[in-house]
């Protein structure tokens, strides 16, 4: 089912130049979500990739000599 309109005003600007997309608000809704998802899987990414660079830079440090042994946190400086 169509529905008529007799006109309908876009800018000109956000034709020319930045574009317009028009769909149906289900499909927006779906899209909006993969997105959302995507982004937490961007984020979740980007923090493991920081946790093993942490865990990377001390096993050179274990393997460098540069760790100290400690019995008690008592003995840290």
């Amino acid at each position: 089912m169509a529905i008529s309109t007799k006109n309908l005003t876009l800018p000109r600007d956000a034709i020319q130049e930045k574009g317009m997309v028009i769909l149906p608000l289900k499909e927006y809704e779906k899209m909006r979500t993969k997105m959302v998802k995507l982004e937490e899987e961007r984020r979740t990414s980007m923090e493991e990739a920081k946790v093993l660079a942490i865990i990377a830079e001390g096993e050179r440090e274990y393997k460098g000599g540069k760790l100290k042994a400690i019995k008690s946190l008592a003995q840290l400086d």
